[in-house]
């Protein structure tokens, strides 16, 4: 059962004095940015923002970003050069000298860009659905889709997805279906084979997040703090947050309880305090 994040602050900050670098994940939807209706609007806001450019300059700090999105969005919409980037949940990787993309899911390119066009087409009576295809992943969209409509959409998901003779396979997520190869890899082991890379001694490696698929890492970390966003019940990860809202409080107590202390531009400081007043 995970304990609430911000009544064990101190455990964390006794783990912090015995290490000497931290390696960050997060990921992006519903954690460093809050959900939107229109996934293409989704963005950080200012004050977590800073926050993050912040701990990605700071020289003890490496920042990885996890996301199911294609990894030339994430890297578009975050924008900070000193950031390891993660794209459909791990498959491609890039970024602070890293350079990763899983070769079988590779190989199932053609394929996949063929079931989205068969999806598209199967479910185009259906207003409010999306299906993105990400090069790697797919992603149903089901956010605006009436409810009397839901239940056909996923039946014609699963059913396409299983014609396919375990090519791939689907996985819920919120207000989303994803589609992914059938490959032995996911967040979990991307963010070890990150980890790897990055491997220097007395790391303490953080993750946070709020989706189905952040499991893997959180199960992939028993040593980590793993923070799950919004669930208290059916986690493995140590810690929780009931807000998303709480992602940024978190990052600006980490930043000064791992780095150089207060913010050194008056102007981030600031953005600080208002984050503290919150």
């Amino acid at each position: 059962m995970p304990q609430p994040l911000f009544d064990h602050l101190s455990d964390i900050e006794s783990r912090l004095r015995t290490c000497r670098r931290v390696l960050l994940f997060s990921d992006f939807d519903g954690t460093l940015a809050p959900i939107v209706e229109i996934p293409d609007q989704a963005e950080m806001r200012p004050e977590t923002r800073v926050i993050l450019e912040r701990l990605s300059q700071n020289d003890v700090c490496s920042v990885a970003i996890v996301s199911g999105r294609a990894l030339s969005d994430i890297r578009d919409r975050v924008g900070m050069p000193n950031v390891i980037y993660a794209g459909n949940h791990g498959l491609e990787i890039s970024g602070g000298g890293l350079n990763f993309v899983e070769p079988e899911a590779v190989q199932r390119i053609k394929v996949l860009g063929e079931l989205s066009r068969r999806l598209r087409g199967l479910l185009r009576h259906v207003r409010g659905v999306e299906i993105e295809n990400k090069v790697l992943t797919a992603t149903v969209h089901f956010r605006r889709v009436q409810l009397t409509s839901l239940n056909e959409v996923r039946r014609v998901v699963y059913e396409e997805v299983a014609l396919l003779d375990k090519t791939f396979r689907v996985t819920q997520g919120l207000q989303v279906l994803e589609i992914r190869p059938r490959v032995d890899w996911n967040k979990g082991t991307a963010v070890c084979w990150i980890e790897g890379a990055r491997e220097s001694a007395e790391t303490l490696t953080f993750y946070i997040g709020d989706d189905m698929t952040d499991e893997d890492a959180f199960s992939a970390l028993p040593e980590g703090i793993t923070i799950r966003v919004g669930q208290a019940t059916g986690t493995a990860a140590r810690y929780y947050v009931e807000r998303q809202e709480s992602v940024t409080h978190f990052l600006a107590w980490l930043f000064e309880a791992s780095g150089r202390g207060m913010l050194g531009n008056p102007d981030d400081r600031a953005h600080v305090a208002e984050i503290r007043r919150s």
